[in-house]
């Protein structure tokens, strides 16, 4: 048996896709068996466990240790659950996750610890002070390098995060996979729809918080909606004071809407172009933001800036979008047609599919000491 730990981590549908999605395909390609365990916040917890065990039936669910200044003590809950499963190793999500799992690995309860590094956390952090704590901030770096460096086999989201930690930590190795964020399993493409209109229409969705750059989204869609009178846009966001200025700025050519997860595909399907613009920090510079396999699932091309993970490289070379060169003017948008649209689903459906990586994901099981049938 291995173990995927999540630490902190609250239902989300990233957390569909990223990890209830993941440990239900490595258990589909004939290794061992692969088991969730998920320590999170004991707020609502039995909520949290009902929602996660609705994805994962087998996940073992238990609450960590109150507040985050305390992570460490959750060392003995995960020794007491390595006594109990005896794992044979544990992938990892995040530098917490694996900090406890290398500690499991000195005790000798686990052989083999595999570091599953969604972005750059240090960086993101002193970034974007994800919690205004300079002690905890400080740790990140000493946790990250450890997680890179000293475990047995690494899966990182893009090119960019390997270069990161080569750079940054010196890593030297090839023990790794890249695998960038992928559809879930709940995303159902529908036939491409075109409109009858020359109404072009952009869509952000997601969180318009600080660390989504968006006073650089805000001049941009400006010097767009000011130069193109048929352009629209759509926020598929909470309603917060950045999205309403806009809003009230250009009434009826921009919209916020809040939709359920289920509602959110239908909404992108009516759109001509998913907004990607993010700031060039380190953070973003090695992303691999799920929304891109979304909005190309639904037939949207991409609006994005260079230097976004390994996407932006990808927008030039396979005809995915706009990638902007600031300081220029944007090009005119048009209507995407049917026929484009085809083109972009198909795209991603056969590059951010699971199934597309499942050599990558035996070499994971393989490095994780599982014998292949």
């Amino acid at each position: 048996m291995l173990l995927y730990l999540t630490y902190n981590d609250q239902p989300s549908g990233v957390y569909w896709s990223q990890v209830t999605d993941v440990v239900e395909h490595l258990n589909t390609l004939g290794g061992p068996e692969v088991k969730l365990v998920a320590l999170v916040s004991g707020r609502d917890f039995l909520n949290t466990r009902r929602k996660i065990r609705a994805h994962s039936p087998s996940a073992l669910v238990l609450p960590m240790v109150p507040t985050m200044k305390r992570w460490r003590w959750n060392t003995s809950t995960l020794a007491w659950i390595c006594r109990t499963l005896r794992p044979a190793g544990m992938i990892c999500r995040g530098p917490f996750a694996a900090w406890m799992a290398l500690r499991m690995r000195d005790r000798g309860l686990v052989k083999r610890v595999c570091f599953d590094g969604r972005g750059a956390y240090a960086a993101e952090w002193e970034e974007y002070r994800i919690i205004p704590d300079d002690a905890l901030i400080a740790q990140f770096r000493p946790l990250e390098s450890e997680a890179v460096n000293k475990s047995d086999f690494r899966l990182a989201v893009s090119n960019a995060l390997v270069a990161h930690w080569r750079e940054r930590y010196g890593y030297a190795g090839e023990e790794h996979v890249v695998i960038p964020c992928t559809l879930g399993s709940d995303v159902r493409m529908s036939g491409p729809l075109e409109h009858n209109d020359n109404v072009v229409r952009l869509v952000y969705s997601g969180s318009t918080a600080g660390w989504q750059s968006f006073d650089l989204l805000k001049d941009l869609l400006s010097r767009i909606l000011d130069a193109q009178p048929n352009v629209h846009v759509l926020f598929l966001s909470k309603r917060d004071a950045n999205n309403s200025a806009l809003e009230a700025a250009y009434p009826g050519r921009v919209e916020v809407k809040w939709l359920d997860h289920a509602q959110v595909s239908q909404a992108l399907a009516t759109c001509d172009y998913g907004l990607m613009v993010r700031e060039r920090t380190i953070t973003n510079q090695v992303a691999s933001p799920t929304k891109f396999a979304e909005y190309l699932s639904n037939g949207l091309k991409v609006i994005s800036n260079s230097g976004l993970g390994d996407l932006s490289e990808l927008i030039r070379s396979e005809g995915l979008g706009v990638v902007l060169r600031e300081p220029d003017l944007i090009p005119t948008l048009a209507p995407v047609s049917a026929e484009e649209r085809s083109r972009l689903m198909l795209f991603a459906s056969s590059r951010f599919r699971k199934e597309t990586y499942r050599e990558q994901y035996r070499r994971i099981l393989g490095a994780m000491g599982g014998r292949q049938n």
